[in-house]
């Protein structure tokens, strides 16, 4: 992987409505992407700070690129914790 420039180059680029889920893996790591745009740089699902819930956005940190996951909900949904039966 290349060292990202001074300005990365897609970092004012319009961003990319993407489905998490068709993103290839980096290391089998449900929460690390390559970059649909340069396959040089990771895309990473970032937390709220406060919530912990998963976000929407995320940057390529190679480019710059902007993504939306259009399939966050499906994200958040895997991570509810299974009730136990009483």
């Amino acid at each position: 992987m290349k060292l990202p420039s001074p300005v990365p180059s897609n970092l004012h680029a319009a961003a990319l409505h993407v489905r998490h889920a068709d993103l290839k893996r980096i290391d089998s790591n449900l929460y690390r992407s390559a970059c649909p745009t340069c396959a040089e740089g990771i895309l990473l699902v970032h937390r709220d700070q406060h919530t912990l819930l998963l976000l929407q956005n995320a940057n390529c940190i190679a480019c710059g690129q902007r993504v939306i996951y259009t399939d966050i909900q499906e994200l958040r949904e895997r991570e509810k914790p299974c009730s136990t039966p009483k």
